[in-house]
């Protein structure tokens, strides 16, 4: 039992370092600001940094584009190099986002290395008229779901005590295999 304990430990650690180390060669992007509190019609600007492990420079610019779950609607914004000096990893774009108008946004960046799409959270965009911070109909689309992984954690808490209570029942009767 214990060299099954230390080898499913072990396991763990590998698999997290090695983990890790596959991330860092994907490279990815970055964006120095999302877009809570913008209302629609108000630019959204930033700054995009993509990084790149084997030291690949952006071959073309990279894009965000901003799709609208209400009516399907995207649409794709054009980033330009920023002044800030490019590092052997990574180069900086300079971004300017306008969300046409109210609605839930999944919005997602192609870096212009490998055309690989990074996707970010969902973002609802309020009327112009509506006040940031307060809940309106509807607001709790947008939480996140506490039952269910309160649910999920209670139910792996009920099968480890389940296996745990298995294990010494085979010690108190003992019984090998």
């Amino acid at each position: 039992m214990r060299r099954l304990l230390l080898a499913f430990a072990l396991t763990l650690i590998a698999a997290a370092a090695l983990g890790t180390v596959a991330f860092a060669k994907n490279g990815g992007v970055e964006l120095s600001s999302t877009p809570f509190g913008i209302k629609p019609g108000d630019p959204w600007t930033g700054t995009l940094t993509v990084f790149s492990a084997d030291g690949a420079v952006a071959a073309d610019k990279p894009t965000i584009t901003v799709r609208n779950l209400g009516n399907g609607k995207t649409q794709t914004f054009d980033t330009r190099p920023a002044k800030v000096p490019t590092t052997a990893h990574s180069s900086s774009f300079v971004f300017e986002v306008v969300f046409p108008e109210a609605g839930r946004y999944r919005y997602f960046v192609r870096d212009g290395v490998t055309d690989r799409d990074y996707n970010f959270p969902i973002v609802r965009i309020a009327p112009a008229d509506a006040a940031i911070g307060k809940p309106g109909k509807g607001a709790s689309d947008d939480s996140f779901p506490v039952w269910p992984l309160v649910a999920g954690l209670g139910g792996a808490t009920l099968l480890a005590g389940a296996g745990l209570l298995a294990l010494r029942g085979r010690r108190r009767f003992g019984l090998s295999h």
